[in-house]
């Protein structure tokens, strides 16, 4: 999948989730992890357009660029990486918008297989399934009583894009966030770095 990674001058990522969920901070992070790496020229992480309710379907991006600087902030119809927070909110749709050689990530306890052949997901696409849900809840990463997978999931992408590497992601949530809750985000990015399936 490397090879596929380097052919895009510009990676475009979607995060599917819910409002409250933490799309918009994954992009964030995503972006800044990205440009610290040195592989990008131009980064942009921004939300999709419209009110975002606690518990509506949700959907924050985020551009890579290798060579130019990045003009566009539309949404993004046909993305390289699509990260579904929360399986609930996928669709045919959403799965299909796909890039016939792109990263397929997501929060579940299924595995891989299932999204393939439910979704139709081509053979060149790289799937990667991991309980992220179980793994917050185990590990009391919990806010209003729920889970939160917004950067435990990052590891999956990390283990998928070689270029955003599990140092620079957490380098960016250790100057977000306090100390205490930096160290459990990034023990559970690494977690979720570790138990990623993939296909």
């Amino acid at each position: 999948m490397t090879e596929n990674n380097n052919k895009w001058d510009t990676i475009s990522i979607v995060i599917i989730g819910r409002g409250g969920m933490g799309a918009v901070t994954a992009c964030e992070i995503i972006a800044e992890a990205a440009y610290l790496s040195g592989n990008f020229v131009d980064v942009q992480a921004y939300p999709t357009f419209g009110t975002e309710r606690r518990g509506t379907p949700v959907q924050a991006f985020a551009k890579l660029s290798r060579k130019d600087k990045i003009w566009d902030r539309a949404a993004i119809e046909y993305p390289n990486i699509i990260i579904v927070l929360d399986e609930t909110v996928l669709n045919q749709v959403i799965a299909s918008s796909i890039d016939k050689n792109g990263i397929f990530i997501i929060n579940s306890d299924k595995e891989p297989q299932f999204f393939v052949e439910k979704y139709n997901l081509s053979k060149s696409n790289k799937i990667v399934v991991a309980d992220i849900n179980k793994l917050a809840l185990e590990r009391g990463l919990i806010i209003d009583g729920a889970p939160m997978v917004n950067t435990p999931i990052l590891g999956l992408l990390s283990r998928s894009l070689i270029e955003l590497s599990l140092d620079n992601i957490n380098k960016v949530v250790q100057k977000r966030m306090s100390d205490e809750i930096a160290k459990l985000n990034i023990e559970l990015i690494e977690e979720g770095f570790k138990l990623a399936k993939t296909l």
